[in-house]
């Protein structure tokens, strides 16, 4: 997709839709991992699987998150056209040092990664 096309309206419904599919799928696919970890690998022949079940889980996960690391780009690319055309001349104040996200914004994904982490091995350490 050329970002210097226009948008329309049914193109912002549209990565909004997969927006949402891709948070429900990331959500979706914890869920099922957390399920699989519990119940299908207790079972000894079935435990030699677990590398290729994270293989998997991790490489859907980094999909995921770069497809919603496109559709923001794009969204914040149609949204700021506007104000580029007005102002052609002014400083882009908001600067974005790591993996294109502003120091607070990398902060709370740190802090928030850490915090499933966390929790995800509490819940499992329970289950035991």
């Amino acid at each position: 997709m050329n970002t210097s096309e226009p948008v329309s309206p049914s193109g912002r419904k549209t990565s909004a839709a997969f927006e949402y599919f891709l948070y429900a799928a990331i959500i979706a696919e914890t869920g099922l991992a957390a399920f699989v970890y519990k119940t299908i690998f207790r079972d000894p022949d079935l435990a030699r699987f677990n590398l290729y079940f994270g293989i998997f889980y991790v490489a859907f996960l980094a999909w995921s998150i770069i497809q919603l690391n496109n559709v923001h780009k794009r969204r914040k690319l149609v949204d700021a056209e506007p104000i580029q055309a007005e102002g052609a001349g002014a400083e882009h104040r908001d600067t974005r040092p790591a993996l294109g996200l502003t120091a607070a914004q990398l902060v709370i994904v740190v802090v928030v990664f850490v915090t499933a982490l966390v929790t995800f091995s509490w819940g499992l350490k329970l289950l035991r």
